[in-house]
């Protein structure tokens, strides 16, 4: 199965991710949280909402064997999220704001540069998630 074969199936993921993320199984949660990586990236992942389940996040790039991605956001967190990521894009902002702007610059291009080398594997090992589960059907 093609994303494309898979669209109609990723939307109605997407909506009860939204509405109800709780209700989202196992298989469903990876396609929900690794699927926005593989698009925009991991800094849009803190950018957006992705962050908000980014201890989930990284559970299920692990799941994924993906644990290089997985250790690169625990870093990051590490580094500007000692006492954890905050819900919300503003939140994250303003802790974002306390932190040197060209030096994070730096260290964001630096966290994508390294992500987009494995995110071509990363979406193909989420496209087998996605066809050896049968979710996408």
């Amino acid at each position: 199965m093609t994303r494309e074969e898979a669209q109609n199936t990723w939307e109605k993921i997407v909506d009860l991710g939204f509405t109800d993320y709780n209700k989202l199984n196992r298989q469903q949660r990876v396609w929900f949280n690794v699927e926005p990586l593989t698009t925009e990236g991991l800094w849009d992942h803190y950018m957006n909402h992705g962050a908000d389940k980014n201890a989930d996040t990284i559970a299920d790039l692990e799941y994924l064997n993906f644990n290089s991605v997985a250790n690169q956001l625990r870093e990051f967190n590490k580094i500007y999220f000692p006492n954890g990521v905050p819900e919300g894009p503003d939140a994250r902002q303003e802790q974002f704001d306390k932190f040197d702007e060209d030096e994070l610059e730096d260290v964001i291009e630096e966290m994508d540069d390294k992500f987009w080398k494995v995110s071509d594997e990363l979406e193909n090992t989420l496209m087998e998630h996605i066809n050896n589960s049968g979710i996408g059907k």
